[in-house]
């Protein structure tokens, strides 16, 4: 009895070991399997729309000038006067991307001298107007039309440096004026991250007012159309996140 015992417990044992060997025939070597697969890659997340972007733009300004004189020397007539210039600068910004929508700022730097063309005169003396630069912070709202195409809209603030210089403002100055931007356009994007859009601006700024030579003043309205396109390029980032470091 005791041998046949043992004949069967070596025959259980053995069946064990074989099935074990069959089934994993490599940890019968000392192999215990290949490697696991290791973790994906590290990916920012973000989509081709999302972090800040840089560009420079290029494009063309209508200036429209409302100038008239008030105080008690010669009142001159209300003249309007219109300069189209050609315009430049940079852009920059940041978005972010939710469903179809893209939220963000953006801002942009314009260089590009307007001047009235006309002197006005009063009191024997004259003056014109520039502008010498201007810029905008604004927030833009868009939907993506296609998975690379966003047709959007903005509003924000707008700022520019107007100088009135000859002899009937007492030789040169420059004052700064505020008022509000708004426009809209459309921006294509390509999967390395570079953009590229048309959009078109108007801006209405505060009036601004210069003192004349024996009294009264310079009174300037100021608006401004433009149409421009910039390229540039969207990185996978925010300023916000490296400030945090979120």
């Amino acid at each position: 009895m005791n041998k046949m015992f043992k004949i069967a417990k070596t025959a259980i044992v053995a069946g064990v070991l074989a099935i074990g060997f069959t089934a994993n025939p490599a940890q019968a070597g000392g192999d215990f399997g290949a490697p696991p697969a290791p973790p994906p890659a590290p990916v920012s997340g973000k989509t081709i729309w999302e972090g800040f972007h840089v560009g420079g733009h290029a494009g063309w300004g209508d200036f429209d000038y409302g100038v008239s004189q008030s105080g008690p020397a010669s009142p001159l007539v209300g003249v309007r006067d219109s300069e189209d210039t050609f315009l430049g600068g940079f852009v920059f910004g940041s978005s972010w991307q939710f469903g179809k929508w893209v939220l963000g700022t953006d801002s942009a730097y314009k260089f590009g001298d307007a001047e009235t063309g006309t002197n006005l005169a009063a009191n024997g003396f004259g003056a014109t107007v520039d502008v010498n630069y201007s810029a905008e912070t604004r927030a833009r709202a868009g939907i993506l039309v296609q998975p690379n195409t966003l047709i959007y809209g903005t509003v924000g603030l707008a700022s520019a440096e107007i100088e009135a210089s000859g002899a009937l403002v007492g030789g040169s100055n420059d004052k700064k004026v505020y008022g509000v931007v708004f426009g809209g356009g459309i921006e294509t994007t390509t999967d390395s991250r570079w953009f590229a859009r048309i959009e078109y601006l108007y801006a209405d700024y505060e009036d601004e007012s210069f003192a004349q030579v024996g009294g009264g003043s310079l009174d300037v309205d100021l608006d401004s159309s433009t149409v421009r396109g910039a390229i540039g390029y969207r990185f996978d980032w925010t300023p916000w996140e490296l400030i945090t470091g979120r």
